[in-house]
């Protein structure tokens, strides 16, 4: 697997870090296993949550992925040399040996992100996390640290991809990806957000809902997930567009406007076929 802060990415922000160690993807581990949201599984996804429902066709049933989200660490430096360089090298061998064990099915950075560098998804049968990303030589350094959340997404994340590489791999071994960028949306809890169950924020789910199987059918949302537990991170959004297009789509959602959902919308590079479809 392609080093995520590596390659295809412009030069500027994430992607231009990338020729220096500060854009390594490193983790610190911090696993949160929490409580099932189911209604915020339906909203965000569309897929039944209640127990045995499954998906109608054409669907693809949910899993439930480790998704890390990569931000700066306390010991992070712009700077680059022989040190640096150093850790730069072995992170890339730990992304390589985590992809090859099944483990690491998604990776890729945020453009211009601030203190946010990236991402890595974790497969549902991934076991023995903090092993895997302890492997990493740059985890001692506090460059970056990992905040790991439960995420219930369609399961295929990764497989044209990973279908795609073990071909090229047979015309030549370290053959570059093909990158594609995506806007990357994070729902995090709003001013308004209410816990409570009642009718009026039922009402406010469903126009929610809505509105995300319209932005579905258009093609503008080609992904998304809910987060597990009682943090701030509610769900992620994958969408199609550029940075105006995307702000437009998500302003428009009716939780948005009601102060329900504060997103926070990023650039993410991936490489082709980490998107099922795309």
């Amino acid at each position: 697997m392609t080093d995520p802060t590596a390659r295809g990415a412009p030069s500027g922000g994430a992607a231009g870090d990338s020729t220096r160690a500060d854009n390594s993807i490193v983790c610190h581990a911090m696993l949160r296993r929490t409580c099932h949201g189911a209604c915020l599984l339906f909203v965000l996804t569309g897929v039944p949550a209640q127990a045995g429902a499954g998906p109608t066709a054409g669907e693809r049933a949910s899993v439930r992925y480790q998704l890390g989200l990569l931000v700066r660490g306390a010991a992070w430096t712009p700077e680059r040399n022989a040190r640096t360089d150093s850790i730069q090298a072995g992170h890339r061998a730990n992304i390589g040996r985590m992809a090859k064990l099944g483990a690491l099915v998604a990776a890729g950075p945020f453009e211009n992100g601030g203190d946010m560098r990236g991402v890595f998804v974790f497969s549902p049968d991934a076991v023995g996390l903090d092993t895997l990303l302890a492997g990493d030589p740059a985890i001692a350094s506090g460059r970056l640290e990992c905040r790991l959340f439960p995420w219930i997404a369609p399961a295929g994340l990764g497989e044209d991809y990973k279908q795609r590489a073990e071909a090229a791999g047979r015309r030549g071994e370290g053959m570059p990806d093909s990158m594609v960028t995506f806007g990357w949306v994070m729902l995090q809890r709003g001013p308004r957000y209410d816990s409570k169950p009642s009718p009026a924020v039922n009402r406010l789910l469903g126009k929610h809902r809505d509105h995300n199987e319209a932005l579905r059918r258009s093609g503008r949302l080609v992904y998304s997930g809910a987060v597990e537990g009682t943090g701030d991170l509610r769900g992620v959004l994958v969408m199609r567009g550029d940075s105006a297009e995307v702000a437009r789509a998500v302003a428009a959602d009716p939780a948005v406007k009601a102060g329900r959902f504060a997103p926070r919308i990023l650039r993410w590079w991936a490489a082709w076929g980490t998107v099922p479809g795309h």
